[in-house]
């Protein structure tokens, strides 16, 4: 049942994720082409100011990819080689390989076994001289102890990056997670909770750094600030060395489309993730996570803890439910230096969390069949 499922046929099972594509986004994308303007352009600058608009922030910067946009902010801070960069080990290994990519070493905190958000305590315990940058990511989009992490910044002045990948609509303390003033990296690839193909975004409260940016998805010139020279297009020198990681305008249109759908999306989620959060409380076998009262969930993914993880896994596929496992624990690679048994909580979590499907496309069968085996699983 599990075997002959691994391709790229999509069947009748109930999936873990889906992608969730307006049909008016097909007319907006007929509109750029005939327009002829598909390299960045006025569907980027509305995408932009989409942005800002929507987290509450000064600046915002579009990228090709929420990978890129990690890319930029480390380059745009300084990170080079033989820097160290304190970082969650339990994420999609994009966050640390953009850190391995600046020549820089990514050094990873604990986790919290209760969110799977990285520790601020454990943090703070790896800062050394050598440490250029702390990167959180919003796991689940159930936002990190933010206030906190942002003091240990600000006390040992070394930036921070939001990983916000999972994040998009999610708050903390009432505020949009984006808006809080750090460097916050967002994307917007196929399964996200609304999605362009691919895409990401950058936003930050800060003009110098925001110009930074700037330069840096376009190898290196800022194009609003651009000199327009009659036979040369680029007459002055680029600020240093920049990247080819910029958003066009066909991509632009389909997240300006996918903007607009945001809410759309987080009430469906709402909706799904609490019922769960009901039905699933209390259990002996399945846990929850722990969702504080003062951040709001997005529900990007839903994680739980089970028992017997891999006998949970068999039987949901045989009954036709898909469950995946999001990302491992990034020092299982090598490319990360191998595993570090003294990540207490991250060695629980790699043995046990695993997701619930919560999508657009469930419906209340699905929703329904899905809170039933769980509950038939837990009672075995």
């Amino acid at each position: 049942m599990i075997n002959n499922k691994l391709d790229y046929k999509i069947e009748n099972e109930i999936r873990t994720w889906n992608v969730n594509i307006p049909m008016r986004v097909i007319g907006e994308l007929k509109k750029t082409i005939k327009s002829k303007w598909i390299n960045t352009g006025p569907k980027e600058k509305k995408f932009r100011e989409l942005i800002k608009k929507r987290f509450k922030a000064k600046y915002a910067v579009a990228t090709n990819s929420g990978t890129s946009s990690l890319r930029c902010a480390l380059a745009s801070i300084g990170v080079k080689n033989g820097d160290e960069v304190i970082s969650t080990p339990y994420t999609w290994l994009a966050t640390n390989t953009a850190i391995l990519e600046q020549g820089a070493k990514p050094v990873f905190a604990d986790i919290n076994y209760d969110d799977l958000n990285i520790s601020a305590d454990e943090i703070e315990k790896k800062i050394n001289k050598k440490t250029k940058a702390i990167i959180c990511v919003h796991y689940a989009g159930n936002p990190v102890e933010l206030d906190k992490i942002k003091k240990i910044s600000r006390d040992h002045k070394i930036p921070l990056i939001e990983d916000c990948a999972h994040a998009m609509g999610s708050e903390y303390k009432g505020v949009p997670i984006g808006g809080s003033g750090s460097i916050c990296c967002f994307s917007f690839q196929c399964v996200k909770i609304v999605t362009c193909g691919d895409g990401g975004a950058i936003t930050c409260n800060d003009k110098n750094m925001y110009e930074k940016l700037q330069s840096k998805i376009w190898y290196g010139f800022n194009k609003e600030k651009k000199k327009i020279d009659f036979l040369n297009p680029v007459s002055e020198n680029p600020d240093g060395l920049g990247f080819k990681m910029n958003m066009n305008d066909i991509v632009a249109t389909f997240a300006c489309v996918a903007m607009e759908e945001l809410d759309k999306s987080l009430k469906k989620r709402k909706i799904i993730g609490e019922i769960y959060r009901k039905e699933l409380n209390n259990l002996s076998k399945v846990k929850l996570l722990n969702y504080k009262i003062d951040r709001k969930p997005n529900y990007q993914i839903f994680p739980v803890h089970v028992q017997n993880r891999t006998k949970f896994a068999k039987f949901m596929w045989n009954n036709n439910v898909q469950v995946n496992i999001n990302n491992r624990r990034n020092d299982a690679y090598s490319i990360f230096g191998g595993i570090n048994k003294n990540l207490k909580n991250l060695n629980k979590v790699d043995k046990d969390v695993i997701l619930l499907p919560i999508h657009l496309g469930l419906n209340k069968r699905d929703i329904n069949r899905i809170i039933e085996l769980v509950h038939k699983f837990d009672k075995s």
